[in-house]
């Protein structure tokens, strides 16, 4: 059974359906029983959601303002910064 640091170092590959077999049905068992687990699980899919929706609309829009976000995005150093 894995605990909550286990199942959050495999949350985002879980949200990209990398896991099969054992290791999904004990991912799945671990967000039946850990509700902490669960909001973390959604609120990773919403924040992956909401970035692929943002992507997708820069990257499909012909406006000014969506190439200034872009060049700003390419432009922008990766931060240093551990939270």
């Amino acid at each position: 059974m894995l605990n909550c640091k286990q199942f959050t170092d495999l949350a985002s590959d879980h949200i990209d359906l990398q896991h099969t077999g054992w290791k999904r049905v004990e991912i799945r068992l671990h967000l039946m029983l850990c509700r902490h687990c669960r909001r973390f699980n959604r609120h990773l899919n919403r924040s992956s959601q909401t970035g692929a929706a943002i992507a997708q609309q820069i990257w499909h829009s012909e406006t000014a303002e969506s190439e200034a976000i872009f060049s700003k995005i390419i432009q922008s150093p990766p931060s240093d910064k551990t939270p």
